[in-house]
């Protein structure tokens, strides 16, 4: 599968990288297999900046369909994703969009600004310590 992950139960944390060209059967398994996992709650850093997809605008209302479904079986987690330069872009804005993630999802230029993100969304607000 072109798409490489780990998901980290410990740390709550899914890394997920692109490693060539991905298709919507691609993202379907990958999300199928967080889901089975019990990770959908967990960080997710989900990183296309050196991939590149073949779907079409069918396939990302498709797969944003998906994630707005997803949103019925739990409270998702955080999500950070790093698309490719240009069309990436705006398909990930779409994707969110659609989607129907509230605030949980943003997207960053690179790993260090997402990472950080993350991070911040794992420590309790500033109220609660």
């Amino acid at each position: 599968m072109p798409i490489e992950f780990t998901i980290d139960h410990e740390k709550r944390f899914v890394h997920a990288r692109v490693l060539g060209v991905i298709t919507l059967k691609d993202i379907e398994e990958f999300t199928d297999r967080v889901v089975a996992q019990d990770a959908l709650t967990y960080r997710k850093l989900f990183d296309a900046s050196k991939g590149d997809g073949t779907y079409t605008d069918e396939d990302v209302m498709a797969l944003a369909a998906r994630a707005a479904a997803y949103a019925t079986l739990a409270k998702r987690g955080p999500l950070a994703l790093i698309p490719r330069p240009g069309v990436g872009a705006e398909l990930a804005k779409r994707y969110i969009n659609l989607g129907k993630f509230t605030g949980e999802a943003r997207i960053f230029d690179g790993a260090d600004e997402a990472l950080a993100w993350l991070e911040a969304q794992a420590k309790p607000p500033a109220s609660e310590t």
